[in-house]
């Protein structure tokens, strides 16, 4: 008796899945136009599929859906890769600015100034590919240095003076400084950009444009008596931004070379 009770409710269970799904395939083939419909309407409107407005949950609404929700964090993650290529291509190129000496600084006592300056941007080197550090530096160059380390924004309009043109190779960089007060011309209306800049000259110009950080007594060197710029020579001595000879002597009317400057200016800006 009752095994004939559970064939009859396995019968009925049969039959009703049977019907169940027939009516389901019916409804995913018979009406496909409806649903597209009222999927596109209710994205058209900024309904989800599936919700209230959108009650017919079809496999092209819900692909749509997943395509939407996933778009926006694909693009994050694509530009955040765009981002992580370009540091390391920047990491990449200081690297190999720090790791490539100038042929004649091989070895050299501003070797390790030089390049730290140039993988900045600071400094660079001759068309032949040297940087011939014993030459004087002008004040031309001294002043594409400092607006460079300073991160000033070129101003040729600036640099009004009889020997700059606006289409000189430096005016930018003339007008920044001479707009910051650390460089300034000569009283006849001329820059002389040409013009070497001495040891004084140099130390008066770092002094004016960067802080230092005394570290030791002031030095004091026996051919400064006197001098208008002993005060900013014996205080960047101090703070170790500076030497002297030797003999004792600073010789502050001697051209300053282009290692100099650039030791100089790498210890001020690694204080």
């Amino acid at each position: 008796m009752m095994s004939k009770r559970f064939q009859f409710l396995a019968i009925c269970i049969f039959i009703f899945l049977v019907v169940a799904l027939s009516v389901f395939l019916l409804r995913g083939t018979g009406e496909p136009a409806r649903a597209q419909t009222a999927g596109t309407q209710a994205q058209a409107e900024g309904e989800e599929p599936g919700s209230a407005s959108d009650p017919v949950l079809t496999r092209a609404s819900l692909e749509q859906c997943l395509e939407s929700l996933t778009a926006g964090p694909q693009r994050e993650l694509e530009a955040l890769q765009d981002r992580l290529d370009r540091v390391e291509k920047g990491i990449r190129a200081v690297q190999d600015l720090l790791k490539a000496s100038f042929p004649d600084l091989r070895g050299h006592r501003a070797e390790q100034a030089v390049n730290f300056l140039r993988a900045r941007g600071i400094i660079g080197g001759y068309p032949d590919g040297r940087f011939h550090p014993n030459d004087p530096v002008s004040r031309a160059a001294l002043a594409v240095m400092l607006a460079r380390a300073k991160n000033l924004s070129p101003v040729p309009a600036t640099a009004l003076f009889k020997d700059v043109a606006p289409g000189h190779w430096a005016a930018g960089a003339i007008g920044a400084v001479k707009g910051a007060g650390y460089l300034h011309g000569y009283p006849d209306g001329r820059f002389r950009p040409d013009q070497a800049v001495t040891r004084a000259e140099a130390a008066a110009v770092l002094r004016s444009a960067f802080p230092v950080q005394v570290k030791a007594p002031a030095v004091k060197f026996r051919d400064l008596e006197g001098h208008w710029a002993a005060g900013d020579i014996e205080l960047l001595a101090a703070a170790g931004i500076v030497e002297g000879f030797a003999d004792g002597t600073f010789r502050p009317d001697q051209a300053m070379s282009r290692a100099d400057v650039a030791m100089a200016l790498a210890r001020i800006l690694q204080q």
